[in-house]
């Protein structure tokens, strides 16, 4: 039986009761049915005000009747209550997550809340952007509310799920759950829905990659590659500052952050920025000069100088910082 058949059925006997007593105290006192009725209702209720009839030995004996039966029914009738509202709240928070997402539009959707999906919420809500988390676990989703996050629980591969996250008028969607088969489903029918999304997705396995992108991924991120991409590249280039991974077509390609000193013998001692001809002769781009004083200009004006023994802090592939490594010291 449910919540609102039990409170329903308690309802229904509690009413039965208070006729049944309102009836008992007609015939057996032949008291007025106004009067009856307000001796049946302070008797259940067992408030204790003072009796507007007076009770034979009958009336006495319907009274008691009353009040056995009438504080079990009041005390089952209050606990169908509070259980009736206790099962709603799950149906409350889902129409009040359902309003708040119908309003809102050009957000994001973040399908699966493990390490990388909540490292993709967390970075998207740091930038200022709306998001909509999906995940079928319940512990998960609750982390994600208490995280502050809008979380949508269910299989995101169900349209109706996706649809609830509001993803036809989605932005973008970052598809990070722990099985390729389902993130290919997820793809697939989030592009179906919104063909102008984006769709950045993840990839456990190398197979998974090209299957995305065919699928409809714009972006395809493989965490086990990436990783040791970095940890390879870190413990073999440790004069390497930073990386920055770019992901095109589902193939990783490495930008990595460099920095050149020049001496008084390179051939861009004393050269300006735009005379150097760096960017056209080697690829890679300055974006920042740390002059000899130490003052940092980042993002430098062509006409800016190149002192001796100030540091360039240069972005490219390898083979554009190797290029610009021969220009830095190569002598003048």
């Amino acid at each position: 039986m449910t919540a609102e058949q039990r409170l329903t059925t308690a309802g229904l006997l509690l009413l039965a009761l208070t006729m049944l007593g309102t009836g008992g105290y007609v015939v057996i006192e032949s008291a007025s049915v106004f009067d009856s009725f307000y001796m049946t209702i302070i008797t259940i209720s067992t408030v204790g005000f003072e009796e507007v009839i007076e009770l034979s030995a009958a009336g006495r004996t319907l009274s008691v009747v009353l009040v056995v039966l009438g504080v079990g029914l009041v005390f089952y009738t209050a606990t169908a209550a509070v259980e009736l509202i206790i099962a709603n709240q799950p149906k409350r928070r889902m129409r009040a997550l359902e309003r708040e997402v119908d309003s809102l539009s050009g957000h994001y959707v973040v399908c699966g809340f493990g390490r990388v999906g909540r490292n993709a919420w967390q970075h998207i809500v740091d930038d200022g952007k709306s998001v909509v988390v999906i995940d079928n676990s319940p512990e998960k989703i609750e982390a994600a509310t208490a995280a502050g996050a809008l979380a949508v629980e269910g299989d995101a591969t169900h349209n109706d799920i996706l649809e609830l996250a509001g993803v036809s008028r989605a932005a973008g969607l970052v598809a990070s759950v722990a099985q390729d088969s389902d993130n290919l489903v997820i793809v697939l029918s989030s592009r179906t829905a919104n063909p102008g999304l984006l769709i950045t997705a993840r990839a456990n396995e190398g197979e998974a990659e090209e299957k995305l992108v065919m699928a409809g991924a714009d972006r395809v991120v493989a965490p086990p590659k990436v990783g040791g991409h970095r940890l390879a590249a870190l413990v073999l280039h440790r004069e390497l500052a930073d990386f920055v991974d770019l992901v095109h077509g589902g193939r990783t390609v490495e930008f990595k952050v460099e920095e050149f000193q020049i001496d008084a013998d390179s051939a861009l001692a004393g050269v300006s920025l735009r005379e150097s001809q760096i960017r056209g002769r080697s690829g890679a781009m300055v974006f920042a000069v740390e002059e000899p004083g130490g003052g940092l200009i980042v993002n430098p004006d062509p006409d800016l100088i190149f002192m001796v023994d100030a540091r360039v802090v240069a972005i490219g592939t390898d083979e554009q910082l190797g290029r610009l490594r021969i220009l830095v010291d190569s002598s003048a």
